[in-house]
């Protein structure tokens, strides 16, 4: 397949859980279907505490970074440029992570799996991969080095891979659209109460009732999902035009 690269930086985080949240871990690798991934990892220093969830979730103990470069030099680890793309699971998180660089355009590969496999009970990142190359032994034994950000970004290349063979994208610049269109056009909502609803139907009962939606828009959400719910609710209206002329 051939791929048109316009620096594309699969990343992964580790952090402190604190506030603020501060990079104790970052790595990263240019994005290359054809080819193994080349992770770039390093660990940093941070000026708060490390609260007792993040060291359960990554193992990486206070001690260990003692000596390493100070948290403040992780925004600079990746060298991203105007214009270039980054890719995580979750990716505003690990955007924001480290620095919330300008004119750098996000890719997230946890919203297009939930548009992509809305069917399966988890998307996680590693709950993903099971779902596409089946409960392989090889998989298992790299998700034992799962929360290390390295392992992470390994598992991150595969899941990027499956998604740009299958929708046969080939540049930055298309990734980057389908991800946006995955993440404002969900087909299913992931959260709340009402979790595995849809949000492009009008039948009452699979569809997440639209009173939900438009009290949800006068709360404090995401971009995305903000997006996500006005294309919903204008969708619908538009489905209802369209019924009541064809009754005429």
């Amino acid at each position: 397949m051939e791929f048109y690269l316009n620096k594309i930086y699969l990343i992964d985080t580790e952090t402190t859980g604190g506030d603020p949240n501060e990079a104790i871990e970052v790595a990263w690798a240019l994005f290359d279907p054809t080819a193994d991934p080349v992770v770039h990892v390093q660990r940093f220093r941070p000026t708060g505490e490390m609260k007792l969830g993040a060291v359960v979730v990554h193992g990486i103990l206070p001690q260990e970074l003692e000596h390493c470069p100070p948290s403040a030099e992780a925004a600079g680890f990746i060298p991203l440029e105007p214009d270039d793309f980054i890719v995580a699971h979750n990716v505003d998180f690990d955007y924001g992570v480290i620095g919330s660089p300008p004119d750098v355009r996000c890719i997230d590969t946890l919203g297009i799996s939930q548009y992509l496999w809305p069917e399966i009970d988890c998307h996680k990142q590693l709950a993903v991969l099971y779902h596409l190359f089946g409960y392989e032994r090889w998989l298992r034994d790299l998700a034992k080095e799962a929360h290390s950000a390295e392992a992470d970004v390994r598992m991150l290349h595969l899941l990027a891979t499956q998604i740009v063979r299958r929708q046969k994208i080939k540049s930055g610049g298309q990734f980057f659209n389908f991800s946006h269109h995955a993440r404002t056009h969900p087909k299913q909502i992931a959260w709340g109460k009402h979790r595995g609803k849809y949000l492009f139907s009008t039948d009452e009962f699979e569809a997440v009732p639209g009173d939900y939606l438009e009290y949800m828009l006068k709360q404090d959400l995401n971009p995305y999902t903000r997006q996500a719910f006005m294309n919903a609710l204008a969708w619908r209206e538009n489905a209802r035009h369209d019924q009541l002329r064809g009754r005429e």
